[in-house]
């Protein structure tokens, strides 16, 4: 076949012959044969990443995909928060069982870091890009976060009260060392509604449920964006405010451990402690000023286009590890039963937590432009963030009630149970979304 067609192209007809007895196929190459690139040039971007899109023009997949990882990376963390608190509520030493769940726990923290980022990337093109207005940004904002966030505070609010009176030995137990004070202290204000300071701690400060201070943060991280103006434009100020915030957490993680109880260092941690772990957004302002840093610095954006993958995914396992390593020693060091020891050596923003956010938002924003695998999944992000805790807590309700409440001794069971549990947290949680997603007026609980 191939000699056939040789013998076609070399008996081809020339250009004074009618043009119609010519075949295109098998006419001779009548362009210039292409230019090998110089050592100098760079083939063109067939497929841009996502540094440089703007979400303006076109969705974001690659945004999507990132949501969905730090959905799945929450949930891996609130699925192994009850074993801990079991294990911790006794006052025992972990053994290397709870240090490795533990590690598990603390490297999905990057979840809630890279969701800020998210929202800032897109709300930065937003403001310039798109033309908005501040005001026009914070309208838009706060019409859909304030209804979800007043729906699922009632929500939880309401639950945690049904569930301490019906259960109150079982419920204090499970959530007395892991959550905020707001379950430790029942007896107390926290659930009588003629207390202005119930308000405060569920409608202001997002207390109601562990992870409703991501709403109430978002929303003051929204009226901050006058500040973040001022930081995001000069890469020296952007990352001396990354840089002197990441010292503060340094310093009030580690205060307990390396200062004299008294001492001037152990008295600047206890302040910085009073200070940064508190419902504002300043300490976590870092994390909307790197999505804003990647969106309008052009310099860091080449720097993030032209750097290699292998620099990002050592960075990423580096700050993974970095934070299972400082959680066990701060578990091992801080004295178990103290009111803030888990707190410290879990919950608490620290460099290998940092590290590991910047990482993973770095990689995906790096990557070619993707389309969305799952797009219902990402579609209810929000959804699946705030109803999973809902049915964590019927989970471990149900297997205290089967298995009674010495759970946390079943060492060889605990990591089938909570693939089991995170499985069953995940699937049960999207057909939740799913179910309230077909009603238009109750969508803005899952979008």
């Amino acid at each position: 076949m191939l000699l056939k067609i040789t013998d076609k192209m070399s008996t081809a007809p020339s250009n004074s012959e009618t043009s119609a007895e010519v075949d295109p196929l098998l006419a001779p190459p009548t362009s210039m044969p292409q230019v090998p690139l110089l050592s100098d040039e760079h083939a063109p971007i067939l497929k841009p990443s996502l540094l440089h899109v703007s979400p303006v023009n076109r969705r974001m997949e690659n945004l999507d995909a990132m949501r969905i990882l730090c959905l799945c990376s929450i949930i891996l963390t609130h699925v192994t928060e009850p074993y801990l608190a079991g294990w911790l509520h006794r006052k025992e030493m972990l053994g290397p069982l709870g240090m490795l769940v533990l590690a598990v726990n603390v490297m999905g923290r990057f979840g809630v870091s890279c969701f800020l980022m998210i929202s800032f990337f897109i709300y930065w093109h937003q403001l310039y890009d798109k033309g908005r207005s501040w005001g026009e940004l914070l309208q838009r904002r706060f019409k859909r976060l304030i209804p979800a966030f007043l729906a699922w505070s009632t929500f939880y609010f309401m639950l945690h009260k049904e569930l301490f009176q019906g259960l109150s030995v079982l419920h204090h137990q499970i959530f007395r060392s892991f959550g905020h004070a707001f379950y430790t202290q029942p007896e107390a204000y926290l659930y009588n509604l003629s207390n202005w300071r119930t308000w405060l701690h569920v409608f202001v400060y997002g207390h109601a449920e562990y992870h409703l201070y991501y709403l109430p943060l978002v929303m003051q991280c929204l009226l901050l964006i006058p500040l973040l103006k001022l930081l995001w434009r000069r890469p020296l100020v952007a990352w001396g405010w990354i840089a002197a915030t990441s010292a503060a957490w340094i310093v009030m993680v580690y205060g307990p451990v390396f200062f004299a109880a008294g001492s001037t260092g152990w008295k600047i941690s206890t302040t910085l402690f009073s200070m940064m772990n508190q419902p504002w957004a300043v300490p976590f302002l870092i994390f909307p000023l790197f999505g804003m840093m990647c969106a309008g610095q052009k310099q860091f954006r080449q720097f993030l286009a032209d750097s290699s993958t292998g620099f990002w995914v050592t960075l990423l396992v580096f700050g993974l590890a970095l934070h299972a390593v400082e959680a066990i020693g701060l578990a091992r060091i801080l004295p178990l039963g103290k009111d803030d020891s888990l707190l410290r050596a879990a919950s608490l923003v620290k460099m290998g937590r940092i590290i590991s956010s910047f990482a993973v938002f770095a990689l995906f924003m790096r990557r070619p432009m993707m389309r969305d695998p799952f797009p219902k999944v990402s579609h209810h992000a929000f959804g699946i963030h705030f109803m999973h805790p809902a049915v964590i807590i019927a989970l471990t309700l149900l297997e205290l009630k089967l298995l009674g409440p010495t759970i946390a001794h079943y060492q060889a069971w605990v990591f089938p149970m909570l693939a089991v549990n995170y499985l069953l947290t995940f699937w049960i949680t999207f057909g939740l979304c799913l179910i309230v997603g077909r009603f238009k007026r109750l969508e803005f609980l899952v979008v």
